[in-house]
Parts: C-alpha cells; sequence; structure tokens
C-alpha cells in the first residue's frame, strides 16, 4: 500500500473510537524497567525517532464529512512541538520500585491522549543511575499489542546503537484475513457458524460463570493495576507444562480456569468463560500480512470443573484448536462482515450502542481476559548496552485483564481491572489463589 496522508480507520478502530471516553482511555501503557544507565538525551532521541519511523505514531484523528480517518501528520518542525508534550521526564520517583511504577502505570492507563490533535502516545521517563524507568503508552487505534512489542524492540535496538528501523503504512482492513476467497463458499461458511454458534451457546448452558466483580455497575469508572510474580521461575513452568505434555501457555490457561473455579468452591455450576486474543495476521494470503496496526480478534474458551488438571489442559486444548480451526475455514466472516458495517451507523449511534449495552447489562458475561505475549527475550538484542529487565504489559479492558509476559528467566503477571466493579481485595483473593494452584501443582509434580 502506499503511504498516504490520510488512512481509513478499520472495524477495531472505528470501535475504539466510538467508545473512547465512555470506557475510559482506550490505551496501550507498557512499563519498561532498563538495567543499566539511560542517558536522558539518548531516549529523547529515540522516542523521537519513532515517531519518524512508524508514520502511525504521528497520526491524528480527523473527521473527513461522514466519518473519521487517521490523518499522519508529516515529519516537520510540528512534531518537534507536539513531541515536547508527549514526551516528558518524571523525577522524584524510584525507579527500582514496583509500587512506585505501578502507581504511575496507573495513572498513565487512566490519562487520556489527545487524538484530534496529536501526537498519539505519551512517554514518561523515570531516570535512575542504575535502573531508570519509560512508561510508553500508545492509544489502541494506533497498534495492537503486536505493533507495540515491534516498537520496544526497536527502542530497545536503538538504546544499543542500532539504526531505527522504518515501517511501512499498511492496508487496515481485516477482510483478507476472514473472508472466503470464493463467493461460493460463503453457504457453507455460514451454515458452519451458524452450527458452531448454536454449539458454543449449548456448551454454556447451565453453568454460572464465576468473574471477580463485587457489583454491576451502569458505567465504566477507572481502571487499577496490580504487578505479579508468578512464585517459580520461568524454567520450572516450562519443566511443569513438559510434564503434563502441553504449552507453557496452555497451562498458564488451566491454572487460570482453575483458579477461577477454586473461588466458587461451592457453586457446583461454576464454570470459567477466559477469552483469548488471536493475530490475524496468520491469515493473510501468503506475502499479503500487514506489519502495524490493529489486526486482531477473540474468541472464548470455557474451564468447567475436572477431575484432574490434565483434563482441563485437555478440555481447553480442545477448545483452542477448534476455534482456531474456524479461522482457517473463514467461519467466523458473517459476523466479522457484520462488524465491518457497525461503522456506518456513524460514532454517534455507534456511541449510543456500546453506552446502552453497560447500562442494559447485556456485554457477555466473561471471568477474564487473559493476554499472553509469551516469552520476549528476542526483545533484547544481541550483544546489547543496554537491556530490557523487567516489562510490564497491560491495556484497558472492560473486563478483568491477565497481561502475561516471560523476560530473563520470570514470568510477570500484569493485573488490571474496574475499580468500581473489582475491589483490590478480590484482585488479591484471585492472585493468592492462583499462587497456590501453581505450588500445588509443583508439589505433586516433585511427589511424582
Amino acid at each position: 500500500m502506499a503511504a498516504p496522508d490520510l488512512i481509513p480507520l478499520n472495524r477495531s478502530e472505528h470501535m475504539y473510537w466510538a467508545a473512547e471516553g465512555y470506557l475510559g482511555p482506550i490505551n496501550i501503557p507498557f512499563i519498561l524497567r532498563f538495567d543499566a544507565p539511560v542517558e536522558l538525551d539518548l531516549i529523547r532521541q529515540t522516542m523521537r525517532e519513532l515517531a519518524t519511523a512508524f508514520p502511525r505514531m504521528r497520526g491524528v484523528i480527523e473527521p473527513t464529512g461522514l466519518s473519521y480517518a487517521l490523518r499522519v501528520l508529516s515529519d516537520e518542525a510540528q512534531i518537534d512541538i507536539l513531541f515536547d508534550d508527549a514526551f516528558q521526564v518524571v523525577n522524584g520517583v524510584d525507579a527500582t520500585s514496583r509500587e512506585a511504577l505501578q502507581t504511575l502505570h496507573t495513572q498513565l492507563i487512566n490519562q487520556p491522549i489527545c487524538m484530534e490533535r496529536g501526537l498519539p502516545w505519551v512517554a514518561r521517563f523515570v531516570p535512575h543511575p542504575t535502573q531508570p524507568a519509560l512508561l510508553f503508552s500508545i492509544n489502541h487505534i494506533i497498534g495492537d499489542g503486536r505493533s507495540m512489542v515491534q516498537m520496544v524492540c526497536a527502542i530497545m535496538a536503538r538504546l544499543s546503537g542500532q539504526a531505527m528501523p522504518a515501517c511501512q503504512i499498511d492496508n487496515p482492513t481485516m477482510l483478507p484475513a476472514v473472508m472466503p476467497q470464493k463467493w461460493w463458499q460463503w453457504p457453507g461458511n455460514i451454515a458452519r457458524w451458524w452450527r458452531n454458534s448454536r454449539a458454543d451457546k449449548q456448551a454454556a448452558s447451565g453453568h454460572q460463570i464465576v468473574t471477580l466483580n463485587r457489583k454491576q455497575s451502569p458505567r465504566y469508572t477507572t481502571t487499577g493495576i496490580v504487578y505479579h510474580d508468578i512464585p517459580c521461575p520461568a524454567d520450572t513452568m516450562k519443566a511443569l507444562a513438559k510434564a503434563h505434555g502441553t504449552t507453557v501457555n496452555t497451562l498458564l490457561t488451566a491454572l487460570v480456569g482453575n483458579t477461577f473455579l477454586a473461588l466458587a468452591e461451592k457453586d457446583p455450576k461454576a464454570m470459567a468463560a477466559i477469552r483469548i486474543s488471536v493475530d490475524l495476521r496468520r491469515y493473510y494470503p501468503e506475502g499479503k500480512a500487514p506489519e502495524f496496526g490493529n489486526f486482531v480478534h477473540s474468541f472464548t474458551v470455557l474451564a468447567r470443573r475436572q477431575a484432574t488438571l490434565d483434563a482441563q489442559i485437555q478440555s481447553l486444548e480442545n477448545q483452542v484448536k477448534t476455534h482456531l480451526a474456524r479461522y482457517e475455514t473463514r467461519d467466523y466472516a458473517l459476523p466479522l462482515l457484520f462488524y465491518e458495517l457497525l461503522p456506518l451507523l456513524g460514532r454517534t449511534l455507534f456511541s449510543y450502542l456500546i453506552y446502552r449495552s453497560k447500562v442494559k447489562g447485556t456485554l457477555p458475561t466473561l471471568s477474564c481476559h487473559l493476554s499472553n505475549l509469551g516469552a520476549c527475550e528476542f526483545i533484547n538484542p544481541r550483544n546489547a548496552l543496554v537491556r530490557l529487565h523487567e516489562l510490564w504489559p497491560t491495556t484497558l479492558s472492560t473486563v478483568f485483564l491477565i497481561g502475561a509476559v516471560i523476560l530473563n528467566g520470570k514470568q510477570f503477571l500484569c493485573l488490571s481491572h474496574q475499580n468500581d466493579e473489582i475491589p483490590r481485595e478480590a484482585v488479591d483473593a484471585f492472585r493468592a489463589e492462583f499462587d497456590r494452584q501453581i505450588l500445588q501443582v509443583m508439589s505433586e509434580s516433585q511427589a511424582a
């Protein structure tokens, strides 16, 4: 795709723009903590080059008469002016203190980013003589989690003296990843989607989905963030997954599901509903996959009470394979096409539907959204002068969100929750039970 100044929004970006403010600031804030000193001039120059190398990082929302689009500003003096507002230094904070960074992280996720004026991101550098930190947040309209990781890799490479790689502007449409390639495939796709929808509904019937919500609020308020260390090294998690014949990702999902079920120990109908993100880039025709932007969909797996952990793992693995197969055969074509048409309603009506769904409580009930970045050792370049010591990823979510990442041999969980519905004590109860689940699996493995 040629590099236009005006980029259309895809269906996800239209939804983010319609929901902006009503749900809160729809941002993706990451915390990066380094393992070596970083000069202020270097990190400032790095972030400035980021705005040059990634054109969408110079994007602003612009009305087009009937809709909205993303205008890429030319890389001139106006960007320098906006950059001085986007990049700032935070003094008086101990960057080695997780509590202090967690507080700043919570402030950042609740801080709106002005999309009409630009820049569509903010960065807050916390100086420290040995372990400085960078709070980096983008508006979700700019890109998804994979896009964010792509920029983190560029930042780390630049801090070690490598050139900032240029990123092209991709066609934002998701249609090539979800639409049947032949017109005559549509009837079969629709029939399979209808059967799958009924089967999914039947699988969830008769159960009570466990959540951390302590009340139902008619509005969204603010988001809280909690950092959590899993009580074992990443190598131990890998060994446990291997012992159970599965992956770390599936083991983590099974433990999260069992944690929710344990929190509702006295409810025989308890069930955990876990939303999992899937990157649609893999489903584009060969050589046509986009690089940077928003190309994510999601599906839900259900964790029921099982006799053993292995049975839970097998159940979840089967569900994940089933859902991924549906993407391969384009079985989500009809509902995703419907979402493609929603922007035609206009922002006002689209926003109204989002707002009313919260007021009426018609949104799907979920236990959590699990977003797992997996092992991120690749973020640190070879022969790095500065390495990433810790990474805490999250984003705004309407449900309890678990952002998982493995770095430097440790498994981190960044937990986000709506303060009005999920109090901190509910999050702490989840953390305690989750740790107990892991320690139990470790104990059983050692005994075996």
